[in-house]
């Protein structure tokens, strides 16, 4: 019965202390707000069924998380200097179709990753892309080059059938070849192709893949972009 009470009473506390700290904490966390969340559960789910008298010392702890967290978001959103530092800056990822490998270690994440987030924006062909920022929270936010901005496919009376997804053949700089042969090709086949685009050696290739037509999806380990695009500020000369 007591372990049933001490669990109604955190139950209430914490979600009190969720509305009270605001909605973002159930929508994008930052990075502060990532830490409350996972102490949050844990202290509550101490009060719950510690012994009754470590429940006051339970309660002050996660009042004062609580109380924590919400300065924290009370001096991010007077504060835009100490906003930047509490929640990290926007990282522009890919533009003009090349993938900012500098800029992606930043945020520490690899190909893969960045793949799966690019997919779930329904892109599998990272070229078609004008300009991608990792924000703040995590999530991704794409801008398509305008010759590829999405259509209806009923508005242009296409079949139904879309493009397949593409086979990976270089990542982070390593050839793959069996996924070569599954498609049927050959490393000769591929290293011409590569020629045929001013690439001399596989070195030069952070990321390859191919797609439906035996299209072929490159991106360099040197972008030779002149001007970057950055959302950092930077400070004045």
């Amino acid at each position: 019965m007591l372990i049933f009470l001490q669990a109604t009473i955190s139950f209430f506390i914490l979600l009190a202390l969720t509305r009270w700290i605001g909605k973002q904490q159930v929508a994008q966390l930052t990075y502060y707000e990532y830490i409350n969340g996972i102490t949050f559960g844990s202290i509550a789910a101490n009060m719950a069924t510690d012994s009754f008298d470590k429940f006051g010392d339970h309660l002050i702890g996660l009042l004062a998380y609580g109380v924590l967290t919400f300065l924290a978001a009370y001096v991010a959103l007077k504060s835009r200097g100490l906003r930047k530092i509490i929640n990290g800056e926007p990282v522009v990822v890919i533009q003009d179709g090349k993938i900012l490998e500098g800029n992606l270690r930043k945020t520490r994440l690899n190909l893969d990753e960045f793949m799966m987030m690019l997919r779930l924006k329904d892109i599998f062909d990272f070229t078609e892309v004008k300009l991608a920022v990792l924000e703040e929270s995590g999530g991704l936010s794409v801008i398509k080059k305008a010759e590829y901005e999405t259509v209806q496919r009923k508005d242009l009376k296409l079949n139904e059938q879309g493009e397949a997804l593409a086979v990976e053949i270089v990542q982070e700089g390593k050839f793959i070849g069996n996924n070569l042969e599954r498609l049927g090709l050959t490393e000769d086949w591929f290293l011409r192709e590569l020629k045929k685009r001013g690439v001399k050696n596989l070195e030069a290739v952070e990321y390859a893949a191919i797609s439906a037509g035996e299209r072929i999806l490159l991106d360099l380990k040197e972008d030779n972009i002149a001007d970057t695009v950055t959302l950092i500020d930077k400070p004045k000369k």
